[in-house]
């Protein structure tokens, strides 16, 4: 059964007709009537702490520690969670009647177009997903490809990707090959010329971050993609970490998939993610669980169908794009900049402290990796937490390109004060 037949049963027309006045009456606009937050005013600069108060205002963050772990999952905006109860609570009062209302009218009609202008392509490219992984992991699948061909990949991928690929390999005998990213501080320029020279005539698929999940290098995606593709090689782009962050537009890009997390930098709640790919791949790449849906008129529904899923999270994708547009993202880019400026430059020249992220402003935007000789990233992570009060990420597991790496991720409302703690404790460890 199509969707279309599926709004045409009787019963569910009667329901549908008798809820559109209950969701006419929601007010969806952000943080209206709500006088516990200031209004969020135009950016003014990067160094306004009283700017950035105000958008921290919008946020809840903890009182007993000091979040540095935004890359692993973001916070969402309180207008933008207030905005996600309400459709929960919209859709747990009848689930069975309310369904389609919700996913017509906020998933259909606002979140999924909201997202497409977001990232650049048009709402039929688009699937919202459960995270960046299951975007990912739907290519990495379902992909076309005999025994034999090859997936190019970089050795700074989130394990979980080479994972899958390990695991097709093993199930459909493909091939996975891996390219070594150059050290922080050399040229850019050097893994355009060592992705072109890996590809091979099996070579069928690449798959790179635009953003490292290990040091938050910002990698030269959009080259590296016009190399491969000039030689037949389709191209997967990992943004999970740069969407919300880097200007991110598919369709300048030139790679013919793009994954991304909506629950880390954009803060919709968490489970919501994105696919996108060329038109010329829909219906060519198999999607993970047989559709539940699989209609013309919608063609990308066959990546988001598998079963329940968090149709209230995914319809408030819309909302959180909105609201991260308000700040802009080249504002928030500049001022994680200028937060990471702030305490690299602390502990740039302390002995024993060493950064793992180049320090370049095309190759990076504040977050970063770093490690303490003779102290482990875990014992790192650890001292940080439980001494000073700061949650990092120690990035030291499976198929890490680094022995030993702290990542450091503070959102853009983090205060002056907040990062001196930190390189304040990171000199106090280094120097034992």
């Amino acid at each position: 059964m199509d969707r279309r037949a599926f709004l045409q049963r009787g019963s569910l027309g009667v329901i549908a007709g008798a809820t559109a006045p209950y969701l006419g009456s929601y007010d969806w606009e952000l943080g209206r009537g709500d006088t516990a937050r200031p209004e969020l005013p135009a950016f003014t600069a990067v160094d306004d702490e009283a700017y950035w108060a105000t958008v921290r205002a919008q946020y809840e963050p903890p009182t007993d520690y000091i979040d540095f772990d935004q890359a692993n999952t973001g916070a969402t905006p309180l207008p933008v969670f207030e905005a996600y109860v309400r459709r929960a609570r919209f859709l747990s009062r009848a689930p069975a009647d309310r369904f389609e209302s919700q996913w017509g009218e906020d998933f259909e009609k606002d979140a999924k177009p909201a997202v497409a202008r977001f990232l650049g392509a048009e709402p039929a490219q688009v699937a919202l997903v459960g995270s960046a992984t299951v975007a990912l992991n739907t290519v990495l699948h379902g992909f076309p490809l005999r025994p034999g061909d090859e997936i190019l990949v970089t050795d700074h991928e989130y394990p979980d990707m080479i994972e899958t690929i390990q695991q097709r390999a093993r199930r459909y005998g493909v091939l996975l090959r891996r390219v070594t990213v150059p050290a922080p501080g050399e040229d850019g320029n050097a893994l355009v010329a060592r992705v072109d020279a890996a590809i091979t005539p099996r070579t069928k698929l690449l798959l790179i971050s635009q953003v490292s999940a290990w040091n938050a290098e910002v990698l030269p995606v959009k080259a590296v993609t016009a190399a491969a593709r000039a030689k037949g090689v389709a191209v997967l782009v990992d943004a999970a970490q740069s969407v919300g962050i880097l200007d991110v537009r598919f369709d300048e890009l030139g790679c013919d998939f793009l994954g991304a997390s909506l629950h880390k930098a954009i803060g919709a709640p968490i489970a919501s993610g994105v696919l996108v790919m060329r038109k010329e791949h829909i219906g060519r790449v198999e999607p993970l669980h047989p559709p539940s849906w699989d209609s013309p008129e919608y063609p990308m529904d066959r990546y988001e169908w598998s079963g329940a899923f968090q149709l209230s999270a995914l319809s408030t994708a819309g909302d959180a794009v909105r609201f991260q547009e308000r700040i802009g993202v080249a504002q928030k880019r500049a001022r994680l900049r200028y937060l990471g400026d702030r305490w690299q430059s602390r502990v740039a020249a302390v002995p024993r402290i060493r950064l793992l992220t180049p320090r370049a402003p095309e190759r990076s935007f504040g977050t970063a990796a770093v490690a303490v000789d003779g102290v482990s990233s875990t014992e790192l992570y650890e001292r940080l937490r439980k001494d000073f009060g700061i949650a990092t990420q120690a990035k030291n597991g499976r198929h890490s390109p680094f022995r030993e790496a702290l990542r450091i991720s503070p959102a853009a409302h983090a205060s002056v004060a907040e990062v001196d703690r930190l390189a304040d404790a990171l000199i106090r460890i280094a120097r034992g």
